[in-house]
């Protein structure tokens, strides 16, 4: 294999993660008779451009588009990645937008990379736009920590169980360890083919008359939830995974956490522990450093409910409670299999701000199952679906209850800068990032 196969076979320098051939360096909607010139130009260009040689590369990429007529949008949207590269946001944002605009349907890495123009120009603008708000929010969580409010009504555990016969008495009990023992509790056993129906029912023996225990076939984890919480009758309800466990003090700090910020729902830090059942250490699980990471971070967002827009801070729908009020207005989870944690999540903050309770409360086992999904990153195509419906929302909506949601009415522009931000362009409804674009070109001209 030659050395310009081998560099055409290389990843993509626009990130797509596509070989070059394909993606960046495709000559289909190339004149046959120029093809030979155009990819020669092409290859000549990519490789000036890896070598670090930006003025080469250009000349050659600007070469390719005059020996095919005019239109060659790989070409032009390199053009955009060399001004990106190069650090200058402004002529990318020019040359990226022109080829989104060109072409019907823009290439995807083209709309990636005029997003990532969009957002650079904007990070300055976006923090005047939005400094009253953030004054204004920062103001409100102030005065909602400072109440002193006691917990109160009835609180429901509900127990999604799925062949989990090796964990499930561990979870069941840490419900019975609890410092604020809750009120009712449901399990549901989704169907398992292990020995979880016996261990369920032996615990319904031993817990008492506040156990409600429903053996069934399988139908998904939040179809499980959702009926669980519809056979519960408290106030406020709690998920406890059948692999996971309450640390004793759960229900009692949530409850405070909730009644402090006069919040419908909130979510706690959650500590990482291995099949086992002893803690992680940080290096010993990417997994785990990275939503620890997450965890740290929340307070450094704009907003709580803000935070969910970079990624699943929560981590599993374990270390969420919230009202039965709240759930009702939602509809409950949806039916996804990875993502219905983060979705209810997304869908809740466009209702009321969450609470957070910043100590570990819940103990979330990692062992090799786990349907885990805490970023943009490797998008998986339920993520993909489920994100995209969001923003279609939370940039129609025209006044969220959440006076602080992350909804474009609210946060204005910031919003798609900080999906931006956390890798999701991609995700934004068609047209918001060139509608974006368009903006700061007229505020340049000015």
């Amino acid at each position: 294999m030659s050395a310009a196969q081998a560099a055409r076979n290389a990843l993509c320098p626009c990130g797509s993660g596509q070989r070059y051939k394909t993606c960046c360096g495709r000559v289909d909607r190339v004149e046959p008779r120029h093809a030979t010139t155009v990819d020669a130009l092409l290859r000549a260009a990519f490789d000036a451009h890896r070598a670090g040689r930006n003025d080469a590369s250009r000349s050659l990429y600007v070469q390719a588009i005059t020996h095919a007529g005019g239109q060659l949008p790989d070409a032009e949207h390199m053009l955009g990645v060399l001004a990106l590269g190069e650090g200058d946001f402004e002529a990318a944002l020019r040359a990226l937008r022109d080829v989104t605009r060109r072409y019907a349907p823009a290439p995807p890495e083209a709309i990636g990379n005029l997003a990532i123009a969009v957002a650079a120009l904007l990070s300055n603008r976006v923090t005047v736009e939005t400094e009253e708000r953030w004054l204004g929010y920062l103001a409100w969580r102030g005065a909602a920590s400072s109440r002193a409010a006691a917990p109160g009504g009835r609180v429901s555990v509900v127990v999604p169980s799925y062949n989990h016969a090796r964990y499930v008495d561990a979870a069941l009990d840490s419900l019975l360890q609890q410092s604020r023992p809750p009120d009712e509790i449901v399990v549901i056993d989704d169907g398992s083919t292990d020995a979880s129906p016996s261990r369920v029912r032996a615990f319904g023996a031993r817990a008492g008359d506040r156990v409600r225990i429903v053996l069934r076939e399988n139908r998904g984890a939040a179809a499980t939830i959702n009926e669980a919480i519809r056979l519960s009758t408290g106030d406020w309800v709690h998920i406890l995974n059948s692999d996971d466990r309450f640390t004793p003090d759960r229900l009692e700090a949530m409850g405070r956490a909730l009644a402090s910020a006069g919040a419908s729902w909130g979510f706690s830090r959650c500590r990482f522990v291995d099949a086992a059942g002893t803690e992680l250490a940080p290096g010993a699980s990417a997994q785990a450093d990275n939503q620890r990471r997450a965890f740290d971070s929340v307070g450094a967002h704009d907003t709580l409910g803000m935070a969910f827009v970079a990624g699943n801070v929560a981590t599993t729908s374990g270390t969420l409670a919230f009202s039965r009020g709240l759930f009702d207005r939602l509809g409950g989870f949806r039916d996804f299999r990875y993502v219905h944690d983060w979705d209810f999540c997304l869908r809740a903050s466009l209702e009321d701000e969450p609470a957070f309770a910043p100590r570990e409360h819940y103990e979330y086992r990692l062992h090799g199952s786990n349907t885990f999904t805490a970023s943009y990153a490797g998008t998986h195509s339920e993520t993909a679906a489920m994100l995209r419906d969001f923003h279609r929302q939370a940039q129609s909506i025209a006044a969220p209850a959440n006076p602080y949601a992350p909804a474009a009415a609210v946060w204005g522009r910031l919003l798609a800068v900080r999906t931006i931000e956390a890798g999701g362009a991609v995700v934004l409804p068609p047209g918001v990032v060139d509608s974006l674009a368009d903006a700061i070109l007229v505020e340049l001209a000015r």
